[in-house]
């Protein structure tokens, strides 16, 4: 991972984990940040969630249909 810029979420456990950011994918109206741990191969895509009060929250979306199609958009972005 080439840039130190970094979001922090919500483990499973509650903790709070500092993810670096690789990239962000743009599918339909929706936005995701793929992010992983720091000096690993791991990678993880996260819902960019918008709210009233101007915060941004980063929602995991787990395997599925969704998911697939983020994998999707990123493999297309970084051919």
């Amino acid at each position: 991972m080439s840039n130190n810029k970094c979001i922090k979420v919500s483990g499973e456990d509650g903790r709070i984990v500092e993810l670096e950011f690789i990239d962000v994918v743009n599918v339909g109206k929706n936005e995701y940040v793929i992010a992983g741990p720091k000096d690993s191969d791991e990678a993880c895509a996260y819902k960019v969630v918008s709210r009233e009060n101007g915060m941004v929250e980063y929602a995991s979306i787990g395997a599925g249909k969704e998911f697939n199609q983020v994998l999707t958009a990123y493999n297309a972005k970084n051919d």
